[in-house]
């Protein structure tokens, strides 16, 4: 009975298929990138740069002792009229001013200016109370004027000086240009780590 005959061309088919393929790819890999190409990958490779510098970080803005400061907006909880504050006996010291109650809430009342080492205003021209964090972590202070709410686009901050850094108590890192001014960003989790401090 006879064998089959076998097919010994087949695998030498496949290996030429693959050799071809692997010179195509080396000629299309040596192959100089043409302008129009090299134009495409560059603006495709920055497209992410520029979307970055677009895209908007909200905060509040607020003046404080003369300055501009500005709270990213995630971190305020609330902007409340003034209230009145009342001393914690034996607790009460220059950050820590006491306690106010708004709507039924007791909250917190800290002074911003001492906890970043600024001059207090001689007289605040349109007070209100900011609150910053969550319902377990909650601090209020007042400040002299709200400016608003505010856009800063990526690109439109820097790092902050050493100096200022440093007169700041480490809560200022960046500064960033609003419609308003060059304001000083606070560190939301810096400034609440100085109120905590303050509660002994």
């Amino acid at each position: 009975m006879s064998q089959p005959a076998r097919n010994d061309a087949a695998p030498d088919r496949g290996a030429g298929a693959l050799a071809r393929a692997d010179a195509g790819l080396d000629e299309l890999l040596a192959r100089p990138l043409a302008e129009a190409d090299l134009d495409r990958a560059t603006g495709e490779l920055a497209a992410p740069i520029a979307a970055r510098a677009r895209r908007a970080m909200s905060v509040l803005a607020v003046r404080v002792g003369g300055e501009l400061f500005a709270i990213p907006s995630v971190d305020v909880a609330k902007v409340v009229p003034p209230a009145r504050v009342h001393r914690v006996p034996h607790r009460s010291n220059e950050v820590l001013l006491g306690i106010a109650n708004h709507d039924g809430e007791l909250l917190l009342c800290m002074s911003l200016e001492a906890a970043l080492g600024i001059a207090r205003s001689e007289a605040r021209a349109k007070p209100a109370l900011a609150v910053i964090g969550d319902v377990r972590d909650r601090w209020a202070f007042e400040v002299d004027e709200v400016v608003g709410v505010l856009d800063v686009a990526e690109g439109a901050s820097r790092e902050a000086p050493v100096t200022v850094t440093a007169s700041r108590n480490g809560c200022v890192a960046r500064l960033a240009q609003t419609e308003s001014g060059e304001a000083a960003l606070i560190d939301v989790h810096g400034l609440a780590s100085i109120f905590r401090g303050a509660m002994g």
